[in-house]
């Protein structure tokens, strides 16, 4: 990365100040900004924030902020660890210590969709990334409330469905999840199917349909928002039944 090639040049080249002495410029930054780009460096890719420690000292220091562990991406590391490794299990702790809302999202779908029963304290941790901007966090939240037999649930299910729709990246949110959870061993946990449908007046409506394509490829500019938006939400709730192998 671009910013780590520069810190490393910066860091082989030393500057004399009026005074004489000899200094790294990495040292004359406050310590508060070091930890920003540490930690922007961090949000973006774990691989350039490892270089970036190995560059200097100062960096290295600033990579061991709270912030900074709250920020870091864990884009590499997959939803299952089936071989225990004692280095990663450290860092990923030290991830959910410091309330990284990435973090809190895993342990919040280990947690919930765990087979063959699940923990109803995922529920919260899945509430709380969603509430702190977690936006695939925010999908899952949203669905599984979506699903509930408690119709006030529903509703509230339905308003963070209606924000991600309006913001055109439920697409998105559902591929990343189910890129996240394919190894995951699924079974019910605390996700029971709801056979009561959202739209309860078939006959009446508008129905819905995608605009063109597949439903399981659609993109976000073809869900049609002028059809019935009830019926399209049963359709993602039973994309999301399948998704946890709910039958």
């Amino acid at each position: 990365m671009a910013i780590v090639r520069l810190m490393k040049t910066s860091n082989k080249k030393r500057h004399t100040y009026n005074n004489g002495s000899s200094t790294s410029p990495i040292k004359s930054l406050p310590k508060d900004l070091l930890v920003e780009v540490v930690a922007r460096v961090a949000s973006d890719s774990i691989v350039d924030l490892r270089n970036m420690k190995q560059c200097c000292k100062d960096f290295l220091d600033a990579s061991e902020d709270n912030y900074v562990w709250q920020q870091v991406s864990l884009d590499k590391f997959p939803l299952m660890r089936w071989l225990p490794n004692d280095k990663a299990s450290c860092f990923l702790k030290c991830c959910r210590e410091s309330g990284n809302i990435e973090s809190l999202y895993r342990e919040g779908l280990l947690k919930f969709f765990n087979y063959p029963n699940g923990n109803i304290n995922g529920l919260g941790d899945l509430k709380t990334a969603a509430l702190k901007g977690h936006i695939e966090a925010k999908y899952v939240y949203g669905m599984i409330l979506l699903c509930s037999h408690d119709d006030e649930s529903r509703k509230q299910g339905l308003e963070h469905m209606r924000f991600l729709r309006k913001f055109k990246c439920i697409i998105k949110c559902r591929n990343k999840v189910k890129q996240l959870v394919d190894d995951l061993w699924k079974g019910n946990g605390m996700l029971v199917r709801n056979q009561t449908p959202l739209c309860r007046s078939k006959k009446t409506c508008k129905g819905w349909r995608v605009k063109k394509g597949v439903w399981s490829f659609l993109d976000d500019e073809d869900d049609d928002i002028n059809l019935c938006e009830y019926c399209r939400w049963d359709y993602e709730i039973d994309f999301f039944y399948q998704l946890f192998d709910v039958y």
